[in-house]
């Protein structure tokens, strides 16, 4: 059994609390200092790594070379701004009728995809 953590809770909770697709390990630090609990950046990053083992959160790939997070749960896609980077899930998976013909087209076992989109958000248009 795990030892209790005040900074894998705070983080968990932080992601729970948010809409946000795109927590990087620095925004997740800066939060949990923002609760008035101590936390480095190595306790944030074991904190994160916990979760994402356990599937609480899920690594998102937004095109950037960053490493960002999310609270794990129904798989979506996501666009995000070229301007100011604000990132938005899509409503609802474009791909996912297309799987069978990747599968039965190439002949492997498909086991998921990412998808993101890029544009202009309304506040940057």
């Amino acid at each position: 059994m795990a030892r209790p953590s005040h900074v894998r809770d705070s983080v968990r909770a932080l992601l729970e609390s948010s809409d946000r697709h795109d927590w990087s390990i620095e925004d997740l630090q800066a939060g949990v200092l923002e609760t008035g609990l101590s936390a480095d950046y190595s306790s944030v990053f074991r904190a994160v790594n916990w979760l994402e083992r356990r599937g609480v959160i899920d690594e998102v790939a937004l095109g950037d070379s960053r490493v960002r997070y999310e609270l794990a749960g129904r798989h979506h896609d996501h666009v995000r701004c070229d301007e100011c980077g604000t990132v938005s899930s899509l409503p609802d998976c474009l791909l996912e009728r297309a799987e069978g013909r990747v599968e039965k087209g190439t002949g492997f076992a498909v086991t998921g995809h990412r998808l993101l989109f890029s544009g202009l958000c309304p506040a940057c248009r």
